[in-house]
């Protein structure tokens, strides 16, 4: 009887460290994180009749003392027609130490105290009777963008979907 109270109070023990590793290690996922309120301001990349390329950067740090994987990033852009058509507004999203000029996002490891950015690109074309890029910006309300993140640390792959408003003086620079 005593060996059989001594095996289940082992396991017990087991069962209560695993349980406490697991959320160790889900508490240090948490720590990657975004700081979209110290983004940086649009800034003008490219401008011609045809299109405004602008970008900003999004800070990031990881808070742990666990490496991270950025697997994935996207932006989406809420610019229905219904709020403005003269302007086709795309993004993509690039780790400065891999840009790309197409819509894929190279996967990257975040080592354990690492701060840095992820840049936003975006791409604004007039369309709809706009016949300039610079006047299809001039006409833009404030748009809120949406950045998503993939992520993995320790455990399951989770999303981050940081806010981001870029005001309509912002983008009214990029046309001046």
């Amino acid at each position: 009887m005593i060996i059989v109270g001594a095996i289940l109070a082992a396991a017990v023990l087991v069962i209560l460290f695993t349980l406490r590793l697991i959320s160790a290690h889900a508490a240090a996922d948490k720590q990657l994180v975004f700081c979209r309120e110290k983004r940086t301001q649009a800034e003008l990349v490219s401008k011609s009749d045809e299109k405004i390329e602008f970008s900003i950067d999004v800070p990031y740090a990881n808070k742990s003392r666990n490496e991270g994987i950025f697997l994935d990033a996207f932006v989406r852009i809420y610019l229905p027609d219904e709020q403005y058509n003269g302007v086709l507004l795309r993004g993509r999203v690039n780790h400065p130490q891999a840009p790309r000029t197409d819509d894929y996002f190279e996967a990257r490891l975040v080592p354990p105290g690492e701060e840095g950015y992820l840049t936003v690109t975006f791409e604004a074309t007039p369309r709809n009777g706009k016949k300039t890029a610079e006047e299809a910006i001039l006409g833009m309300p404030d748009v809120e963008v949406a950045l998503y993140v993939e992520r993995r640390g320790r455990m399951e792959l989770f999303h981050n979907k940081e806010n981001i408003l870029l005001t309509r003086e912002e983008l009214q620079k990029m046309a001046e």
